[in-house]
């Protein structure tokens, strides 16, 4: 997660603070951790935005949709402070193999609704939106969105096949890293680990993106850049090394981000779909 300069100058007292007021301190630390960053649309995504049907699904959450309405749903999933239309390049291609695609912006991303957001509500908007939009193809999920996209499989979301592009495997890692970074007393680490727990249902130990993602019957496809700086490599071996049958495509110089609009592996994404 991306920390803003303002957010910065809070983090630095929370050392102190922590250890007068340890639950208040893990509640603001708890209010950083979970507010996203709603960054500007780049003028390369303008041409996606434009070409797409948008509306709001239960008058919260934007969608942005491309094709015939009568062919099977592929859904892109974004990742954390990110937008719907950072994953449209996949989105011509499959339309012309005869798939409706639609871009989707998480709760409290871009022009849906709400401020604060977690791996919990996160997975949940996938579910509730299947009601409206029907069954899923598939789900091509990005960085935190890939996560909740197996979370939301194991909670009911119906669909057929999963890729994984440049997901962390381990919620666990991505908290303790945040957690080691603001240097809260270990009381407040426990307010903020319970808070958490309590709000994703779940122990942030237990969300294992490999092991749950094994515990289904779903075919899954993992790509990921041996140089991702963000979210790196090792993270796509330990989902192979849980979860043995998913599919793993390495790629090489195309980071974190570049790897979403890369002919390649939306090529190799497309016949992953289109495979029986």
């Amino acid at each position: 997660m991306k920390i803003t300069r303002m957010q910065k100058l809070w983090i630095a007292s929370w050392q102190y603070t922590s250890l007068l007021f340890p639950k208040i301190t893990s509640k603001w630390a708890q209010f950083v951790f979970l507010t996203p960053e709603r960054i500007q649309r780049p003028h390369s995504e303008n041409a996606y935005f434009n070409s797409a049907k948008k509306y709001k699904i239960d008058d919260r959450i934007a969608a942005f949709e491309w094709g015939d309405p009568n062919h099977p749903l592929v859904i892109l999933v974004h990742g954390w402070s990110g937008r719907g239309t950072q994953m449209a390049a996949f989105a011509e291609p499959l339309v012309k193999t005869g798939f409706r695609v639609i871009a989707v912006d998480g709760p409290a991303h871009g022009d849906s609704a709400g401020k604060l957001t977690h791996v919990g509500e996160y997975s949940q908007f996938l579910i509730d939106i299947q009601k409206t939009l029907g069954p899923y193809k598939a789900i091509i999920a990005h960085s935190f969105g890939a996560g909740c996209s197996v979370l939301a499989a194991s909670r009911g979301l119906k669909v057929e096949k999963l890729i994984l592009v440049a997901g962390p495997s381990r919620y666990e890692l991505v908290v303790e890293n945040y957690l080691k970074a603001i240097k809260v007393s270990a009381r407040s680490r426990k307010y903020f680990l319970d808070d958490l727990a309590d709000l994703v249902k779940l122990p942030v130990s237990k969300m294992n993106v490999g092991v749950i993602g094994n515990s289904l019957s779903i075919p899954g496809m993992v790509v990921h850049d041996q140089g991702d700086k963000e979210v790196p490599f090792r993270a796509a071996e330990d989902i192979k090394k849980n979860w043995p049958s998913i599919q793993l495509l390495k790629t090489t110089d195309l980071g974190h981000r570049r790897i979403l609009k890369d002919p390649n592996v939306v090529n190799a994404v497309k016949d992953f779909i289109l495979k029986d």
